[in-house]
């Protein structure tokens, strides 16, 4: 157990640099995240740990922080239905709703280790109707530099693929090395992978035909969620389709948004 004061400080560096949320009774899901970094950097203990904080964060010490705060859990398919209905409903709203684009803008806006991307293309290839993958242009972002580094790898454990994933699509899009998996190179070379804060940086306006902002916000204070929210609006086309998870809903939050049903699944689409 740290001290109150040592809690405070890297809970409140955390909130001011990501919006995540370590409330007092959360403080000890920092320990683990201290005992790594006191490892990393080669210190005795945590009151050293927060001297050096204290005193002086470089660029490393802020990445490796924000790194190990930021969670990753995360799985492919991760509740199969929206992936289902983006393919299939999804896919068949865009067509009706934007009949002059020849291409389609999607957004995997909190990515972390690459599950969700991948997850969205092999949905379009397996479970769409005939759809033509170089008709997408699919972005991925977080604010995970080790998350994103893995995420462009293509490289997963056998636990990993083993979560959420069908194993008709294991053998159809991975290539078995060793102990580990790797999936296509052809489906992976189509994701545009990017570092993002979802707090503080700006978004495109108007871009996105389809943005997935999944199991994220839960993680966020109300007024960091009307925050992102708010940005996310205005990053969909006029029609644009939101998925969030599914115990995230826009409760508390004004924006020009409504609930649509999609097959087996709910999303949000953007008025106008």
């Amino acid at each position: 157990m740290a001290e109150p004061e040592v809690y405070k400080f890297f809970s409140e560096y955390v909130y001011k640099h990501t919006g995540i949320l370590y409330k007092e009774q959360d403080y000890y899901r920092l320990d683990a995240r201290f005992n790594t970094l006191i490892k990393e950097f080669d210190l005795k203990d945590v009151s050293e740990l927060y001297h050096l904080y204290i005193q002086k964060i470089t660029p490393e010490m802020h990445t490796t922080l924000i790194d190990l705060c930021t969670n990753n859990e995360t799985y492919f398919m991760r509740d199969l239905k929206p992936f289902k209905a983006f393919a299939k409903e999804g896919m068949s709203y865009l067509k009706e709703k934007f009949p002059n684009d020849l291409s389609y803008n999607f957004w995997s806006a909190a990515c972390s280790t690459g599950q969700e991307p991948l997850s969205l293309l092999m949905a379009l290839d397996s479970f769409g109707d005939n759809f033509n993958l170089d008709k997408v242009r699919l972005e991925a972002s977080d604010i995970s530099s080790e998350a994103l580094k893995k995420a462009q790898s293509g490289v997963y454990t056998g636990l990993e693929v083993q979560r959420g994933l069908p194993a008709n699509l294991l053998i159809k899009y991975f290539t078995q090395e060793e102990e580990s998996w790797k999936i296509d190179p052809s489906l992976l070379k189509r994701i545009s992978f990017k570092s993002l804060n979802l707090l503080t940086d700006n978004f495109p306006l108007t871009q996105y035909h389809i943005i997935f902002i999944r199991n994220v916000l839960i993680y966020q204070d109300m007024d960091n969620k009307r925050k992102i929210l708010a940005k996310v609006c205005d990053a969909l086309k006029p029609g644009g389709l939101m998925f969030m998870g599914a115990g995230e809903s826009l409760i508390g939050v004004d924006i020009p948004m409504t609930q649509k049903e999609l097959g087996k699944a709910f999303c949000y689409v953007k008025e106008g």
